[in-house]
């Protein structure tokens, strides 16, 4: 069904356009700026698509949050790839998990790394998030300079996975 509505969203205007086109109501200067604006307007469509879809945005980490999962790609030279780490997460338990990216840093790598772990024996992970490095060494830079801190909650909600 989204499928459909993302193609009518953008076959309407064409159709109108082409009708208004054909029948020749529209001016020369009116058939310019159409011609200009649709494919802006399209890019915009696109890009807000994108940020609402799932992808990976790259707004500021919330102050607090829920780590729901994390990935690590690490930075490869001979592909002139950089890294990237990229968590999925959410602010309160009744909203769905958002997808953040943020820079690659070997530091919060190892930090990342060992959050999942504890997530996979069954621990929640819950983070704090703030700008720059005001409580002194604790915690890993990510994007930004920002500083991320992963902590246990105390209580265990799924037993350790064995596979």
């Amino acid at each position: 069904m989204a499928k459909l509505t993302i193609s009518l969203v953008y076959l309407v205007p064409l159709v109108i356009i082409a009708s208004s086109w054909a029948q020749g109501r529209m001016t020369q200067a009116i058939r310019i700026g159409v011609l200009m604006l649709l494919p802006i307007c399209y890019l915009m469509h696109w890009y807000l698509l994108e940020r609402m879809s799932g992808w990976p945005t790259d707004l500021q980490i919330p102050e607090q949050f829920e780590l729901v999962a994390a990935n690590v790609v690490e930075p490869h030279k001979t592909l002139n790839r950089d890294g990237s780490i990229y968590l999925w997460i959410r602010t309160r338990l009744e909203e769905p998990p958002r997808s953040f990216e943020l820079e690659y840093s070997r530091e919060l790598h190892t930090k990342i790394v060992e959050a999942q772990r504890r997530l996979d024996e069954g621990v929640r992970q819950y983070g704090n998030a703030s700008s720059g490095r005001e409580s002194g060494d604790q915690g890993s830079s990510g994007k930004g300079g920002m500083m991320l801190e992963l902590r246990d909650l105390t209580e265990r909600q799924l037993p350790a996975k064995t596979f």
